[in-house]
Formats: C-alpha cells, sequence, structure tokens
C-alpha cells in the first residue's frame, strides 16, 4: 500500500506539474532566448538588434537557470575597414595632371556583458523582473592610410601620409528593470530599463606622418604628435530603454 500511495503521489505531483507549465506562455527553466530591439511607430516599425556601451550592434542572449533566474550575456563586435579610391584630373604649375586618391581605414571594436535577472510575475503572461549587468566595451585604434599619386608628362608625384589614433575603454555596472508580456508560447514584447554607473575614456596618443617624394627633387618627411584623450562618468539612465522583442527555445 505505501508502494501504491507512494506511486500516486508521485503521478500526481508529475500532472500538477505538467498543467502548470501549460497554463503558462512564458520562457522557463532551461530554454534560451534572444532579445531585438523594436523602433519606431505602428506605421514604421523596424526590428533592429541592441547596442553596446561604444553603439555598435550587439547580440543579448538569456538563459532560465531557474524558472524565476535568468543569466543574461551580450557580445558586440564592429570591425571596420573601409577602402576609398578616387581618380580626377586637376590643374598644376605644369598644367594638368591626374590626381589618384587611394585611402584605407582599420578598426576593431567589441564589447561583453554579463548579467542576471531575478523574475518576479505568476501570472500567465505578464513577467516583470529586476536585476543587475556589469558591461565591459573596448574601442579599437585607428589607422587611416591616404596614398595619393600625382601624375603629369614629368612623371609621378607621391604623397604617403598615415594617421594612427588610440581607441578607448568603456564599463558600465547597471541595475535593470523590465518587463515581459508574452503574446504567444515563449514570445514575449516587452520594455526595459537601467541605471548605473558609466565610465568612458577615449583617446590618447595621436601620430600623423607624411612623406613627399616629388618627381624631381629631395624626399620630404613631416612627423606630428600629439594628445588627445576624452573621460566621462556618473550615473546614468540607459538611453537605448525601450520596446524590446524577446523570443525562447
Amino acid at each position: 500500500m505505501k508502494k501504491i500511495g507512494l506511486s500516486f503521489a508521485l503521478l500526481l505531483s508529475t500532472i500538477i506539474t505538467v498543467n502548470a507549465q501549460q497554463d503558462t506562455l512564458k520562457s522557463r527553466d532551461g530554454d534560451w532566448g534572444f532579445v531585438l530591439n523594436l523602433t519606431g511607430l505602428i506605421d514604421n516599425i523596424s526590428i533592429g538588434n541592441v547596442t553596446d556601451g561604444n553603439t555598435n550592434n550587439a547580440v543579448l542572449a538569456k538563459h532560465h537557470l531557474t524558472n524565476d533566474k535568468v543569466l543574461r550575456l551580450g557580445l558586440g563586435l564592429k570591425s571596420i575597414s573601409n577602402n576609398t579610391f578616387n581618380a580626377d584630373s586637376i590643374n598644376i604649375t605644369a598644367g594638368r595632371a591626374l590626381q589618384e586618391i587611394d585611402s584605407t581605414e582599420k578598426r576593431f571594436d567589441f564589447s561583453i556583458s554579463v548579467g542576471l535577472e531575478k523574475h518576479l510575475g505568476t501570472t500567465r503572461r505578464l513577467d516583470p523582473y529586476v536585476g543587475g549587468e556589469l558591461a565591459i566595451g573596448r574601442i579599437g585604434a585607428t589607422k587611416i592610410d591616404v596614398n595619393t599619386d600625382i601624375t603629369d608628362l614629368t612623371g609621378t608625384r607621391t604623397i604617403v601620409r598615415t594617421i594612427q589614433q588610440d581607441g578607448g575603454f568603456n564599463f558600465s555596472l547597471n541595475a535593470i528593470a523590465g518587463f515581459n508580456y508574452f503574446i504567444a508560447e515563449r514570445f514575449s514584447i516587452g520594455a526595459e530599463f537601467s541605471l548605473g554607473y558609466v565610465y568612458s575614456a577615449v583617446g590618447g596618443d595621436e601620430s600623423e606622418s607624411l612623406v613627399d617624394t616629388p618627381v624631381s627633387g629631395g624626399q620630404v618627411s613631416t612627423f606630428i604628435d600629439r594628445k588627445a584623450k576624452a573621460t566621462s562618468k556618473g550615473f546614468e539612465v540607459n538611453s537605448n530603454a525601450g520596446l524590446m522583442l524577446s523570443f525562447f527555445f
């Protein structure tokens, strides 16, 4: 009889758990999800990535450690590798010449964030939460190369210009408050706000070199070294707060 009673209790507990899960549309223990940002008015809605502390696009993933505790993981990457080329005729002292300008710009930014949410809702659809998040970002150093060739009947004059600029660093420690409203199973729309301490430092050393090689005569080289740095710190409300679209699986 004890074994039958124990088996009945386990069966009843399983049924109650299954029914409780079926009675909610919310994400739950073990689920993974991703968050997108909603912008625009009713007739002009667009969906895009969330942004990081460098204002670059980022991916925000969420993982349910339990039904009411959610791990947040964010990653932002941006690689800049721009190349432009222009060719045009110009007037010089010796007459007309062809000027060709070939320039490149390179930079790499990244950011990471980690946080934890505590979900408070007990209803079927509404899912309020609070939490905290630490975010760290790096703005990469910038390098710009500009090669200019000026060609006329006498030959080609070459000008090589190189600019290098230090990048920057930022971090923030934020308190988070938000909610999800599940319009379908594991699919929600909501809003999120954060208030926290933000520190950023951008810039540092800057250098510019120029090598001018004329058709005739000696090569001329110049080098400029300077510093330009800006720092900011303080408490602020996250300016990216807004509507969020979340889906879990």
